[in-house]
């Protein structure tokens, strides 16, 4: 057996060494570290060698039943609209509709507060499922304005007559148009279930509701043929031949002084049938612009809203009527052309006549 060199029993001697003493420097630093634990579990009051329990914190409930991540059920405190505009700011927010379609959730701050409901309301008074953690992955409920503006019970936002008493709002009962609503054309459609029903915020917009009065209102009457127009493509003047036709709207004042006939505001012909069904004003269109009401005991056949429908399918006579103005129309500037035309061809004879005689 061959004897290992000086230098060979060196380095066994240090290998040696140096695991031994490495074992015992790890297991120190390690029982070090478990006894800090341990004195850290310990509360202050408690004395050493006492019999304790271990106390084991609350966690809050989680909701992992979509497969998402878990994330808290319900936020602690409210959120006001500055918080709800974090989010609600972005101008390219949007959401999927069931039908495909998108839904744009952006709200401008601002302009918001200087509306009606703005001035008075927070976002959560209408959204009130909006609180919830949740919200922005599944959605919230559809608000209904009736839930305010009637009295009709068990609509959403649930509460909000009490919401509004706690706030000290109060609204006016010409504002109240729950029942008068359903009573008209729109609400009628929207009951029956109908494509394209109108609702709430077809006319009056979502967020950005104003008086009547004021100009910004899509229900202005400066504002009522592009509100009404957006729904009822169909019935758009656009035409010059149209503008013709129906300026025998203007003609009606020879006839009743006292009643301004603005072929521009739909609803003074058309109320009853919009205006959550109410009567606004003393309009006397009705009285002949209506083929159920008889005078004298004479039914007013052919007099319907015949500046609406110019087309041979629905009114003949108005089809007529708006093309012999189209006729006159162009015959008046076809006879203008002609004596424009004779009047520049005679000076111009005149004044070569002149010429030559000199």
């Amino acid at each position: 057996m061959s004897r290992m060199s000086e230098k060979q029993v060196f380095s066994a001697l240090v290998r040696r060494f140096c695991g031994r003493w490495m074992f015992c420097l790890l297991l120190g630093v390690g029982f070090l570290i478990f006894v800090g634990d341990v004195q850290a579990t310990i509360p202050e009051n408690v004395t050493p060698g006492a019999v304790t329990t271990t106390v084991v914190p609350v966690i809050p409930a989680v909701t992992t039943t979509d497969g998402l991540l878990p994330i808290p059920v319900e936020v602690p405190k409210p959120r006001t609209n500055e918080e709800c505009m974090k989010c609600h700011k972005e101008p390219h927010l949007t959401s999927g509709r069931l039908d495909g379609s998108l839904a744009v959730l952006q709200v401008e701050l601002e302009p918001y507060k200087k509306t009606l409901h703005g001035m008075k309301l927070e976002c959560i008074d209408c959204h009130e499922d909006a609180a919830s953690a949740r919200h922005c992955r599944s959605g919230f409920q559809k608000v209904n304005c009736l839930a305010c503006h009637s009295k009709i019970e068990n609509l959403f936002p649930f509460g909000a007559h009490e919401r509004l008493k706690k706030k000290n709002i109060r609204i006016p009962k010409r504002k109240m148009v729950g029942d008068s609503y359903y009573k008209s054309k729109h609400g009628k459609a929207l009951l029956e279930g109908k494509d394209n029903a109108p609702n709430c915020y077809h006319c009056h917009t979502r967020h950005y509701v104003f008086g009547a009065k004021y100009k910004q209102a899509t229900v202005n009457r400066a504002n009522l043929t592009e509100t009404c127009g957006s729904c009822h493509k169909e019935r758009q003047i656009s035409t010059l031949l149209e503008h013709v036709t129906t300026f025998r709207l203007e003609a009606h004042r020879k006839g009743d002084m006292s009643f301004d006939y603005d072929r521009g505001n739909c609803i003074d012909c058309h109320q009853g049938e919009a205006v959550h069904g109410l009567k606004v004003n003393e309009a006397p269109c009705a009285r002949c612009h209506d083929t159920k009401i008889k005078v004298k005991g004479v039914a007013l056949v052919g007099l319907g809203p015949f500046h609406l429908y110019p087309n041979y399918e629905n009114q003949y006579s108005v089809w007529c009527l708006r093309n012999f103005y189209g006729v006159l129309v162009l015959l008046l500037l076809v006879g203008a052309g002609c004596v424009l035309f004779l009047y520049i061809m005679r000076r111009s004879a005149d004044h070569y006549r002149k010429e030559g005689g000199e």
